[in-house]
């Protein structure tokens, strides 16, 4: 057996200066990768479902169930792969899920179920928002501020976060979308007198057809004038409650008759159906989600000090505080993981000194396996891998397998 081997030593003893130059180059891409693999708290995962989510107001379960939910479980049937339908319908809501085969492609799935939302979506009331989006990691929030105050109001608090936080944080890269939960969004209430609206001979379905019908933007077309060619632009949006009282309902007689004869306009807010608070006092919640492909730590910078630079602009007596962020998480998983690899290294040459009174062999313990994790890094970036508690506890896992091998070599080259 000692002779079969000996082609094989003459051979690496040949090409020695080559396989060095080759573990080197390898280590250099494999540092260079490391620094563009994204890093998350859980792998990226195309889970086969996609969740159809409808907002139709207060509508009853039984209409909501007839009219939204069965139409939409009926029309999503045809796309390809799609293994089961489940639903639930609430007042005014309901969420349909889809469910897949893992074989195939979410995002073209997506697609096909956007086309098939949208071929019966005339049928369905006008008034019902649909959303629909695959399941993925990314779907959950990264990081959370909240906004507290016992001197802005929360309709404040709520104009504040939608105008002026969202769109600065919006434009970060990485960043996918933000979630705004809790205030009170600000609306106009016009109540009617019956008395006055039987004498002017108009209806409920009068009003919110003049209101639906006047409060618009919109472009007539193009302006011809000087040999140019302009834009034209109408706008109707009303901003006050006198702009919606000066709306004009009908005419009876040739007499318009305006909103205001009918009823009163008053500011008011958007009934509130969830209690949302932070430090035991009423809040107002920001959440941040990610692209899939994104470096969550780095978001999670982005965004830190993106509010670092809000907080100094905003109204005095609101406190803003981070309440969630999971790059936290990854930071200390990556710092665990590093620990771990730290200290197998350092006991795993410190046994092979003990036993073998050899440096030369204890130092190539140490330097055989981080450049073992080095080469392992290429591997993961053409996998499209990313760094998280999966990947880093396998990586953690395998320095005791390559230690192990390392010795089991050292101690056949001693025999």
């Amino acid at each position: 057996m000692h002779a079969d081997e000996q082609p094989d030593q003459y051979w690496f003893a040949r090409h020695a200066k080559s396989i060095i130059f080759l573990i080197c180059v390898l280590t250099v891409v494999g540092v260079y990768e490391a620094l563009s693999i994204p890093v998350a708290v859980f792998p990226t995962t195309n889970f086969p479902r996609i969740i159809i989510g409808v907002d139709n107001g207060v509508m009853p379960i039984e209409q909501m169930e007839v009219v939204i939910t069965r139409p939409l479980e009926e029309a999503v049937r045809i796309v390809p792969g799609l293994e089961d339908v489940r639903s639930v319908t609430s007042r005014g809501s309901a969420e349909i899920d889809l469910f897949f085969n893992w074989n195939v492609d979410m995002l073209e799935t997506l697609q096909l179920v956007d086309a098939a939302v949208s071929r019966v979506q005339s049928s369905l009331p006008p008034t019902a928002q649909i959303q629909t989006h695959r399941l993925d990691f990314s779907s959950f929030p990264i990081i959370g501020y909240s906004l507290t105050s016992e001197t802005v109001s929360q309709k404040d608090l709520w104009e504040l976060a939608t105008y002026d936080i969202k769109p600065r944080l919006n434009r970060l890269p990485g960043v996918a979308s933000v979630l705004i939960q809790g205030g009170q969004r600000p609306e106009f209430h016009v109540v009617v007198d019956p008395a006055r609206m039987l004498r002017a001979k108009t209806s409920i379905a009068d009003l919110v057809a003049a209101v639906n019908r006047t409060n618009i933007i919109d472009s007539p077309g193009l302006i011809n004038r000087n040999h140019q060619l302009f834009l034209s632009l109408v706008t109707g949006q009303v901003h006050s409650a006198e702009d919606i009282g000066a709306i004009v309902v009908k005419h009876v007689d040739n007499v318009p008759v305006r909103i205001q004869d009918i009823g009163t306009v008053q500011p008011s807010v958007e009934p509130v159906y969830t209690v949302v608070s932070a430090n035991g006092k009423p809040a107002l919640l920001l959440s941040v989600n990610r692209q899939p492909d994104s470096n969550t730590v780095e978001v999670a910078g982005e965004v830190h000090q993106e509010m670092a630079a809000i907080g100094p602009t905003l109204p005095a007596g609101v406190e803003m505080r981070p309440f969630y962020d999971q790059s936290n998480i990854v930071q200390e998983s990556i710092a665990s993981g590093r620990d771990a690899i730290g200290i197998g290294l350092f006991l795993a040459g410190l046994i092979i000194w003990l036993f073998l009174r050899d440096w030369g062999t204890a130092v190539m313990t140490g330097l055989v396996v981080p450049v073992t994790m080095v080469v392992t890094f290429i591997a993961m970036k053409m996998l499209g891998q990313s760094f998280n508690l999966m990947t880093l506890g396998g990586l953690a896992a395998a320095v005791g397998l390559v230690i192990d091998d390392k010795i089991a070599v050292v101690y056949r080259i001693e025999l």
